[in-house]
């Protein structure tokens, strides 16, 4: 494995967070699976928590990650944090595989930690949806997994 495929992954990751975000309608936004964040305060989480990664090791660079809120933020707020974050993010994960002192994580159990964060806020986008009625058809959820298209 090479980081152009970790990067690649990565794109793969990013491609079903806005795909997730193509599939709710801005009507959704406010739902929420039980107690738990609305569908608008994930995407926003999903953001925050790359821009606070960013932060770390590329200060500068995270400064164009938008700060968002996660009871207004609008889609297009969204859909440019996830743009934004995405691409920095790629170049956070090369800087990682340059490094050559030690650090608390490898580049690929970071790289992990991502993705698997993400998904499990993925997961709760989408037990939100279903448990207000909002059953995503069987084709977008299949589509999810069609990972040679992304």
């Amino acid at each position: 494995m090479t980081i152009d495929d970790l990067v690649k992954a990565w794109r793969v990751n990013d491609a079903l967070n806005r795909e997730w975000l193509g599939i709710c309608a801005d009507a959704d936004f406010d739902l929420k699976p039980g107690k738990g964040k609305t569908i608008r305060s994930n995407f926003v989480h999903i953001v925050g928590v790359r821009r606070m990664w960013l932060e770390e090791k590329m200060p500068k660079a995270a400064a164009q990650v938008p700060k968002l809120d996660w009871k207004t933020a609008a889609r297009e707020e969204i859909a440019t944090g996830l743009e934004l974050s995405h691409d920095l993010m790629a170049e956070l994960f090369r800087k990682r595989e340059e490094r050559t002192r030690p650090d608390r994580w490898t580049t690929i159990g970071f790289f992990a930690y991502c993705v698997a964060h993400e998904a499990h806020h993925r997961s709760q986008i989408e037990i939100a949806l279903r448990l207000n009625g909002r059953e995503p058809d069987d084709k977008v959820l299949y589509g999810l997994w069609d990972w040679t298209k992304k």
